[in-house]
């Protein structure tokens, strides 16, 4: 059975591009009917955020990519924190020392910093130079009994060719000088990220390692240490890291690539995860929109690019303006409610007491024109109160074919004609009044725009809105023709 598996540290919030590895992991693991795990890896406790556990739990459960086996879900392979394992860890170096494979270092902070400096300035590789690598039973039992500090190391062989398959980077060959003799167990005691990960994912039964770029060149180490313990590795994957649009490394640092700050702009989960699939990958189709449904019956880890997926924030904005206009609007408007709750309670307040069906009447003509749910409320914060001036100036719009307040005047004046011949009995639909208003607007010798642009101005006052057509449907009959009249009177 395929299983992958997805191993954080937790050391901020969960960003864009741990989205997507927790994607690919899911989609190859759910297209086999396999199991995706998740596992912390919060050894290095210099670098652990509390918070940043509970960050992700949350973040995995709202986009609906849940593991199958995870802290909130334990099944066979508990724990799942890496700091929980530690006993674990300790068996596993005990048998690397047993079978020679590894050996205690007993170098101190100052001489390896020393050592590095040599080399630096001899532009030489900075790396160990096996000073302990060959000491004598006695003097590692002389140095155990004065409780000197130690690390462990991986006893790397010599002039030897390390060789891995990739799934997207595909065969990949390193010979062993290249590498140092990492560090395995530090002197605190607790496990380096290599020698933990190695035996929890052969723990673990992973047989599929699907992680970034940045990983590759920790693999021929890791291929090593499986080779220590005569274990079979499993199936590399690297992905391609995220790069912005001016072609430079998306920082970890920041708020603005948190999937958290997503969602607190208002992207839907599917359009967010259709995006971030499609960053690297090719469907082999001109296809652009698919369901997770679609993605995992679809995926291919040997359709992912090798080099780095640009992350463009106006294509994520298309993504997301496709899915917002094809949703059904009672469905979208119960997220749009719940996306209020959480992110701007003081507005879901003040919208709450207009009703129900006015507020779905606004939001169906709005889904359309927003990008994102956080651009709602400025766009139609003068549906929810009046206006206290009238922006008589804006009547006038050359573009429109119409120089002056005159012109101005004579639209409102037939619009409102229109209006109250229909005052009685409210539009049914936009395009029952889209019909009767061009039928109107034919009798007479003016344009649609002569009209329509100072009625929307008279019910909006503001320069951008929603269309006349759109603002007379939400506000009905009554209320529109007191907002001409009012403009009317003050021409």
């Amino acid at each position: 059975m395929i299983t992958t598996r997805f191993a954080p540290s937790p050391t901020w919030y969960l960003h864009i591009w741990s989205l997507r590895t927790v994607l690919y992991n899911y989609l190859v693991a759910k297209k086999e009917s396999g199991k995706f795990m998740l596992r912390i890896e919060d050894t290095d406790r210099s670098r652990f955020v509390e918070w940043s556990v509970e960050n992700l739990i949350e973040i995995l459960k709202k986009v609906g990519l849940n593991p199958d086996e995870w802290p909130n879900n334990p099944w066979k392979f508990w724990p799942y924190f890496q700091s929980e394992r530690l006993d674990i860890y300790k068996k596993y170096i005990e048998e690397l020392l047993k079978k020679d494979k590894a050996y205690y270092c007993f170098c101190s902070h100052e001489r390896l910093e020393k050592l590095r400096e040599e080399q630096t300035e001899l532009w030489i590789p900075t790396k160990y130079d096996g000073n302990c690598r060959f000491l004598s039973s006695e003097e590692i039992e002389e140095n155990l009994k004065n409780k000197i500090d130690y690390t462990v190391r991986l006893k790397v062989p010599k002039n030897k060719e390390v060789i891995f398959e990739d799934l997207v980077k595909w065969k990949i060959k390193v010979m062993t000088k290249d590498i140092d003799d990492q560090v395995l167990l530090k002197t605190d005691w607790f496990p380096t990220y290599h020698l933990a990960a190695v035996v929890d994912d052969h723990l673990m039964e992973i047989t599929h390692i699907i992680r970034w770029d940045e990983w590759t060149p920790s693999t021929p180490k890791h291929v090593l240490l499986y080779e220590a313990f005569g274990w079979t590795p499993p199936i590399f994957a690297h992905i391609p890291l995220l790069l912005g649009t001016d072609r430079k490394k998306l920082s970890k640092r920041t708020w603005d690539v948190s999937v958290e700050s997503y969602l607190e702009k208002g992207y839907l989960v599917e359009a967010l995860l259709n995006y971030i699939a499609l960053l690297g990958w090719n469907p082999k189709t001109t296809e652009e929109f698919f369901s997770l449904e679609e993605l995992i019956e679809k995926f291919e880890l040997k359709q992912v690019h090798k080099s780095g997926a640009i992350f463009d924030i106006e294509k994520l904005n298309f993504f997301n303006s496709h899915y917002l206009k094809k949703s059904d609007t009672e469905e979208l408007y119960k997220k749009f409610s719940d996306y209020l709750k959480k992110y701007d309670l003081e507005f879901f307040n003040k919208i709450e007491k207009f009703g129900e069906i006015y507020n779905k009447k606004i939001f169906h003509e709005m889904k359309t024109k927003i990008k994102k749910f956080d651009e709602y409320k400025e766009n139609t914060n003068f549906l929810y109160e009046e206006e206290s001036e009238l922006k008589i100036d804006l009547l006038v719009n050359p573009k429109m074919k119409i120089p002056d307040l005159e012109i101005a005047k004579k639209g409102l004046e037939i619009s409102l004609e229109i209006l109250k011949n229909r005052e009685n009995k409210d539009f049914e639909s936009i395009w029952e009044m889209k019909d009767v208003f061009i039928e109107e607007i034919k009798k007479t010798e003016m344009k649609n725009g002569q009209i329509l642009w100072p009625t929307r101005v008279a019910l909006s006052s503001k320069q951008f809105s929603i269309w006349a057509l759109e603002l007379i449907f939400i506000l009905w009959l009554k209320k529109s023709i007191e907002k001409i009249e009012k403009y009317l009177k003050n021409i």
